[in-house]
């Protein structure tokens, strides 16, 4: 009977921990598959005025997404033009994420199972060699964990050059995950022109 309960008391929050590691893993993989959205309107667009797409830097990737916002305008009833007054301007930074190493060398493990205190089926075993953690005869490659995730962000300003006066502002944050950075970015594209003119505030959108 008592070893009975103490099945029990060891499986129970066994359970629990295995329900609660798939929970996050599920919840890190939503996380990887969205990003979030901000936008301020400062001054009302005005409606058929074109525009011209320029990025901050003409770099290979930036003239992709260029492309990207024109094609992405004028799916959506913009017009494009190389003399617009309608300045809309994008930049993109990309944050490396923190990883840390950890040694583990061990060279002594010990297993205890059964009595009151776990000890009436011990077992100690020597650590002759890992190639992770290391052992006696080898140091081990250790182990390396992610303490924060790469990120990109991307922001995006439409001026208009006859004043000097900013209408709308916005930026767009995800986590790199799966993705490169290059799918990422351009992933971003269409939640921000669709949301051109409006304000948003922590607005949650798909990358896929």
């Amino acid at each position: 009977m008592r070893r009975d309960r103490l099945a029990v008391f060891i499986l129970v929050p066994l359970v629990f921990m295995i329900l609660a590691t798939l929970h996050s893993a599920r919840s890190w993989a939503q996380e990887y598959d969205e990003g979030i959205l901000n936008a301020v309107a400062y001054r009302t667009i005005p409606d058929g005025q074109p525009m011209r797409v320029v990025p901050i830097d003409n770099s290979d990737q930036n003239i992709a997404l260029t492309a990207e916002f024109e094609r992405q305008l004028t799916a959506s009833g913009h017009t494009i033009h190389e003399d617009a007054t309608l300045i809309l301007t994008f930049e993109t930074r990309d944050e490396i994420g923190a990883y840390k190493s950890r040694d583990r060398r061990a060279f002594v493990e010990m297993h205890a199972r059964g009595g009151r205190e776990g000890g009436e089926d011990a077992k100690m075993f020597f650590n002759l060699y890992d190639s992770n953690s290391g052992g006696v005869f080898n140091t081990g490659k250790g182990e390396t964990s992610i303490i924060t995730q790469s990120q990109y962000r991307m922001d995006v300003t439409i001026d208009d050059k006859s004043n000097g006066k900013r209408l709308w502002q916005a930026w767009a944050i995800a986590d790199l995950g799966r993705s490169d950075g290059r799918t990422l970015t351009k992933s971003m594209v269409p939640v921000l022109v669709k949301n051109v003119g409006s304000t948003v505030k922590r607005q949650t959108f798909s990358l896929q």
